[in-house]
Formats: structure tokens, C-alpha cells, sequence
């Protein structure tokens, strides 16, 4: 839970919750608990509830959050993250003072990716119609979000995996990259896989562990292919911890650095989820269905995967154009203007 935005204190002979508005109004209302545990539990669902104070940015940030988290929500920890670098700006904006310029102004300020800006404004909106529902607030505003700039949908050949995958010298950098290019999982998922997800005897790989809430961002069980199965089974035999890709039997929090350094000495231009979207369009030019391609990427909807996929079908809008095709007609001469 994050620092509660209020404090517990003695009051005459019980006790009472303090807090301070947006404008810096010490604010005191008295609880009726008997003891201190009592209290908190009473602060805590007063706060919630709301208490008739004005409700900031920041306490409805906070709340909402902890209400996801109380729901077990698995993003609420990134959400939590992000608050704690937006905080100092946003903590006692009053909801209706927000306007365009504001947001426009904060995304200049923050000068990250338009992701981030996006992802952290759209975290206000949330929390803010949150509140609204809640009946915190009388009305959320409308929040400006930046656009997001064009996907760059960058795909490898065959030939350049190979190149790529041998120019990663550090054993775990090449070991993530034929993890990666096989079985088209997201970049997170393959660090944070563990031996224990990896079946041998039935030749599968379980991309969500025990425990893990399936989130939007599904982690799907795949098969292994041959040559993966032969690869996963020299680092088995070689494993320094539980972790599949380790360095220095320690789990990896990043694997950034090593892929760039392998991209730039094969002379690509490739990120970590380049081979996620690689594996996607090289199964699609097989003319493996997209609802397989789906299942194998992890995508609830086929449709995710149509939109971006489908065009690297072999035979992608070919009945189509064999409709309009005008046969064995005479073609008509064009007659080029300025040609002698």
C-alpha cells in the first residue's frame, strides 16, 4: 500500500485522522475506534468514502489505486510506479482545474516518450472518472493525451536471425534470443521464466507461472521446437539458478544493453521485441491461420492479430484481386504525353 496521505493522532481521550486540503488547510476529523489499530482501519475507509474535504488529484490518484490493488489488479504496481514520478506536480491539482494547456504543459515538462506521457495522463483520467462513479467528485474532466507516434513494425529474415543470434556473445544474450525468436513471447515474459516452467518430458514451455494473474498481456503455453528443445537443454545442464536466462547465477532485469550490442555488431537495426514480431510475420508467411498466430502470441482477440498480421499471408487479398482481373483482354495502348 502506498504512504497514507493523512496521519492517525491522539484525540482528547480516543483519536482522530489529520490530513491537509490542496491549499494547505489542516484539516481534523475526530474517530470513534478504541484503540489505534481500530482507528486506522476507521481513517482508511473515511478516506475512501470521502469526508466532505475537496478531493485533489493526488487523493484520488491514491485511492484508486489502492482499490485496484485491494482487487488484485496485477498492473496496479506499475501504476504505483508511475505515480511516484508524477506526483510532485499533480499531488493537490484540484480535478477541475484541468484543462489542455495543463496537460500540455506537464507532457513538455516530463520531456519522456509519448508512451509515458500518455500512459501517465491516461492514469489521472482513470483515477478521476474513478472518483466520479464513486460520487468523489461532482464531474472528471476531459484529459488532453498526446498521440502516439507511428509503430515502427520492423521485421527480420531468416538469414538475419541467424546473423543476429551468432553475434550475441554472452551466453544468456544468445540463450534470450533463441527463447525470443521461438516461442514469440514478449520480452518480459522470457525474463522472467524459470526452470520450473520449462517441460521437457511434454516439450512445452508455460509462459505464465504459478500465481501469475493472466493479465491483458497474455502468456500463452507453447510448444518447443527441435532446435529449441536441443538449446534449453545444454543450459539446463548448465544452470546457475532457478531463473532460465541468468548472469552470474543472478536473474536479469534488462536484457537492452546485450541485444544492442549484438544488433550493432551484425549491422541490424533490432530490439528485444523486433524477434517477437519477426517469429509473428515469418509463422504468417508460412500461412500458419491467424487464430493459431493469436493463440501463439498470446493475443485474447484474433482480431489484434489479423489487423497487423494478416497482410504476410502467402495469399493475402489474392481471391480478391483474381475478381477484378480483366482476363485476356486487348490491353489498351497509353499513350505517354511528351513522348516523341
Amino acid at each position: 500500500m502506498s504512504e497514507a496521505p493523512f496521519s492517525i493522532q491522539r484525540f482528547r481521550t480516543g483519536w482522530a485522522v489529520v490530513w491537509r486540503d490542496g491549499d494547505g488547510t489542516r484539516r481534523r476529523h475526530r474517530l470513534y475506534a478504541p484503540d489505534r489499530l481500530g482507528a486506522e482501519a476507521e481513517a482508511r475507509r473515511r478516506w475512501q468514502a470521502g469526508d466532505g474535504a475537496a478531493w485533489t488529484v493526488g487523493r484520488a490518484v491514491t485511492a484508486y489505486i489502492d482499490a485496484r490493488e485491494a482487487e488484485g489488479i496485477a498492473t496496479a504496481p506499475r501504476m504505483r510506479d508511475a505515480w511516484k514520478a508524477m506526483k510532485a506536480l499533480w499531488q493537490d491539482v484540484r480535478p477541475g482545474d484541468i484543462d489542455e494547456a495543463m496537460a500540455r504543459g506537464y507532457a513538455r515538462q516530463r520531456a519522456k516518450a509519448a508512451a509515458t506521457v500518455r500512459y501517465e495522463l491516461g492514469l489521472i483520467g482513470q483515477a478521476l472518472r474513478w472518483a466520479e462513479k464513486q460520487r468523489h467528485i461532482e464531474r472528471a474532466p476531459t484529459i488532453w493525451l498526446p498521440a502516439l507516434p507511428p509503430r515502427r513494425e520492423r521485421h527480420l529474415n531468416r538469414e538475419q536471425v541467424d546473423a543476429l543470434i551468432a553475434a550475441a556473445v554472452a551466453p544468456h544474450v544468445r540463450l534470450y534470443m533463441e527463447i525470443a525468436y521461438a516461442t514469440a513471447a514478449r520480452p518480459q515474459a522470457i525474463l522472467d521464466l524459470r526452470w520450473a516452467q520449462v517441460d521437457f518430458a511434454a516439450g512445452l514451455i508455460r509462459l505464465n507461472p504459478d500465481g501469475r494473474v493472466q493479465t491483458a498481456k497474455r502468456r500463452p503455453t507453447v510448444p518447443m521446437t527441435p532446435h529449441l528443445a536441443q538449446v534449453l537443454a545444454i543450459a539446463f545442464e548448465g544452470r546457475a539458478c532457478d531463473f532460465v536466462i541468468e548472469h552470474g547465477a543472478q536473474p536479469i532485469a534488462s536484457i537492452k544493453k546485450g541485444f544492442a550490442a549484438a544488433a550493432t555488431r551484425a549491422g541490424l537495426d533490432a530490439t528485444p521485441y523486433t524477434l517477437r514480431h519477426t517469429a509473428a510475420v515469418h509463422m504468417a508467411n508460412a500461412g500458419v491461420p491467424m487464430s493459431e498466430i493469436a493463440s501463439y502470441m498470446g493475443h485474447a482477440d484474433s482480431r489484434i492479430t489479423e489487423r497487423v498480421y494478416a497482410r504476410y499471408l502467402p495469399d493475402y487479398l489474392r481471391s480478391a484481386a483474381a475478381a477484378l482481373d480483366r482476363g485476356s483482354r486487348e490491353p489498351l495502348a497509353l499513350v505517354v504525353k511528351g513522348a516523341a
